[in-house]
């Protein structure tokens, strides 16, 4: 009976070292790659993080100024935008806050890096307590700039309260970092025409 012998071939010195040169020129571009795409992916993340918000900021300041406001005060404390309908139109103004039917007063504070919404004594039945008050924003955002103004361009006409605002995502309170992949921010800008608002 004859037993065969099975020949094991192995790598050859020269092999291995070409193996181990391939693994050492292809491991650090695999490692670039898939650093690239997990910085791209954070980036994509903050971006549509950021996209959300500033999306439901302007939702939200469109529901409750255009649904519940019906009167416009500045900061100190005059009517503006339809306080009368004296001649010459367009009526301007910059609102610090508003009034609905029930005249419960309702405010956007802006204070960095916030947005909020505020309402401190409703008239019941008003609609506006059922809005939550505090930021608009989350922590994970900043709300980096805040511009409002509102206009009334003739005598039948409603007021159009223009926002301006800029969101960005926070970076330990700032919205730059280190890292320019890092550093996302929208502008947004929405017009709210008013609903109700005194009439002549």
């Amino acid at each position: 009976m004859m037993i065969s012998k099975l020949s094991v071939k192995g790598f050859t010195f020269i092999e291995t070292l070409v193996v181990i040169a391939l693994f050492g020129l292809t491991l650090p571009l695999v490692l670039t790659i898939l650093f690239t795409i997990m910085r791209q992916q954070i980036r994509i993340f903050s971006l549509s993080e950021v996209k959300r918000q500033g999306d439901n900021i302007v939702n939200f300041l469109d529901s409750a100024v255009r649904e519940n406001a019906y009167r416009i005060y500045d900061s100190s404390g005059a009517e503006v935008c339809h306080e009368d309908n004296s001649e010459p139109f367009p009526h301007q103004g910059t609102p610090a806050s508003f009034r609905d039917r029930y005249n419960s007063s309702f405010s956007l504070d802006y204070t960095y890096p916030d947005l909020l919404f505020s309402y401190p004594d409703p008239n019941f039945p008003a609609p506006t307590h059922s809005f939550p008050q505090g930021p608009l924003n989350s922590t994970k955002m900043i709300v980096e700039s805040f511009f409002i103004s509102c206009i009334r361009s003739s005598q039948y006409s409603a007021p159009l309260v223009t926002v301006n605002f800029t969101i960005c995502f926070n970076h330990d309170g700032s919205c730059t970092s280190s890292n320019p992949e890092e550093i996302v921010s929208l502008d947004y800008q929405t017009n709210i025409k008013l609903r109700s608002f005194p009439t002549p």
